[in-house]
């Protein structure tokens, strides 16, 4: 699957999952895509660009997770870090659900080739942006994209900012 940072439909359908999270929750994407649009971000404890990259997305999944938004991380780690990843989770504030790709299968599903990469699936499945790699600043594009996806009503903040902006011009 080709990296299109600007791109917009890719248009092809999420594989379909079922994970256990770190804290023994199962996850499913078709359950998960119910609430609304869902980012799948492939990193490891041991990748710089994706230590860098996880908190402008947690900045983001505690922002947007309200309006419908679901984050999860997908720890690529091999078995021999596999106890490094629960202290790395926690260091890093990391408050969505974190997976372990133990056999490699979500990495397969959706061609991750190169870490980070974050996959946006839309709420109807499809497959709508795919980053690879991390450039500083590169989430607001991302976040953009998100925001697409999600209700305009749930967004009272520009609502709030407009009343505010008209009630000082008053």
């Amino acid at each position: 699957m080709p990296a299109q940072a600007g791109a917009g439909s890719i248009e092809r359908l999420a594989p379909a999952f079922t994970v256990q999270s770190l804290e023994g929750e199962t996850l499913r994407l078709d359950v998960l895509r119910a609430r609304g649009p869902v980012v799948l971000d492939f990193w490891a404890t041991w990748c710089r660009p994706c230590v860098a990259a996880i908190p402008e997305l947690e900045q983001t999944a505690r922002d947007l997770g309200p309006r419908g938004l679901t984050v999860v991380g997908v720890s690529v780690d091999g078995p021999r870090n596999h106890a490094k990843v629960r202290p790395f989770v926690a260091k890093l504030g990391i408050s969505y659900p974190v997976t372990l790709d133990d056999d490699g299968a979500l990495q397969e599903k959706y061609q991750v080739r190169s870490i980070p990469t974050t996959v946006l699936i839309a709420p109807g499945g499809a497959i709508v942006k795919v980053v690879q790699g991390y450039r500083p600043g590169e989430s607001q594009t991302l976040r953009a994209a998100i925001q697409a996806l999600l209700p305009a009503a749930a967004d009272s903040t520009a609502a709030d900012s407009a009343a505010a902006d008209t009630a000082r011009a008053h």
